[in-house]
């Protein structure tokens, strides 16, 4: 048997849990933060297919299903990035689970897992801070802005 292997983030978030499952889950709202490409049939079973379009021409692109859609509370999903080079990670999951702390507020934890080949601590600590620029980028778009003076 293979060994899993898992990288975890955890954020505290100003939004509700209903505002960022409708994040990872709208197409429309997932293109504010998430990928300029969004195709998704969001259903369990339903596939999607997120691209970036970066600045030097290249397209970093990831494909999935989804397997778990809880309202407000977890989305899971199968996540494979398309690339020309294969990679050693097999059945690689992504976990996010909602749970609400306060009255618009909410812990997001975000869990990728994989089964195959172990990352190097440069591997992980690289897949650890794309997660948590995506991460920003989805508090940018939900979080209220604060009009108050300092």
């Amino acid at each position: 048997m293979q060994d899993e292997h898992s990288a975890t983030i955890v954020r505290v978030i100003n939004a509700s849990a209903n505002e960022l499952y409708a994040a990872w889950t709208e197409p429309m709202i997932m293109k504010r933060w998430l990928a300029t490409v969004v195709e998704a049939d969001v259903r369990v079973g339903g596939q999607f297919r997120i691209e970036n379009h970066e600045k030097d021409g290249t397209i970093n692109a990831f494909t999935g299903e989804y397997r778990v859609l809880d309202p407000g509370h977890r989305i899971v999903q199968t996540f494979h990035h398309v690339s020309a080079t294969p990679g050693g990670y097999e059945e690689e999951l992504l976990e996010v689970i909602l749970k609400p702390l306060a009255t618009g507020v909410t812990e997001l934890r975000l869990i990728n897992s994989w089964k195959g080949a172990a990352m190097s601590k440069d591997e992980l600590q690289a897949l650890e801070a794309g997660w948590a620029q995506w991460l920003d980028l989805l508090i940018a778009g939900v979080e209220p802005i604060s009009t108050e003076e300092p």
